[in-house]
């Protein structure tokens, strides 16, 4: 089962209401709770998402109103694209996303991730600062913030991500 814990301000946006949600502390398997948030960058809506395990993130930017149904169409498609450019194998990505047949929205439940989400927000608008949210160095920018050293995790998001799947690290290219 697939866990999108949003933030208020995302609940609000979507017309989510209490009836909706799933207990918070619902318990899930490996890499399948994840943090989305909704952010402002350059005046454009973007939705940035990250897992609650690893911190491994990605941004959707110029998000237009959604329903539910159509966040979470988008959410696995955007995540599907950036496992694929980070190099998993396409049988990985299609069974994890079997996995997400079943998807519950939840509040968030760890104010440490969710300063690590601010945190993110932050680095991603400073890297967007000078070009913009249509840059095409965003799926360069995502790469590199999921080799960023957070405070909550000992080592890189993506290095989390191998070791949380049993997957051998990946070798850096910077």
């Amino acid at each position: 089962m697939l866990v999108l814990r949003c933030t208020k301000k995302l609940q609000t946006a979507l017309k989510l209401k209490k009836t909706d949600l799933v207990d918070a502390n619902v318990e899930t398997s490996n890499f399948c709770s994840w943090y989305l948030n909704l952010i402002e960058i350059d005046g454009r809506r973007c939705l940035l998402v990250a897992n609650d395990q690893t911190l491994f993130n990605f941004l959707i930017v110029d998000v237009p109103q959604l329903e539910a149904i159509q966040l979470i169409q988008l959410f696995k498609s955007f995540l599907h694209c950036v496992l694929a450019d980070e190099g998993f194998e396409q049988t990985f990505i299609q069974n994890l996303m079997n996995d997400f047949t079943e998807v519950r929205f939840a509040n968030t439940n760890s104010r440490r991730v969710l300063g690590s989400l601010n945190e993110l927000a932050f680095f991603y608008l400073c890297h967007l600062d000078e070009e913009g949210v249509h840059s095409p160095k965003l799926p360069e920018i995502i790469k590199k913030m999921n080799r960023v050293v957070m405070g909550m995790i000992s080592s890189s998001a993506i290095n989390e991500v191998h070791n949380l799947l049993g997957l051998e690290s990946p070798q850096h290219q910077w």
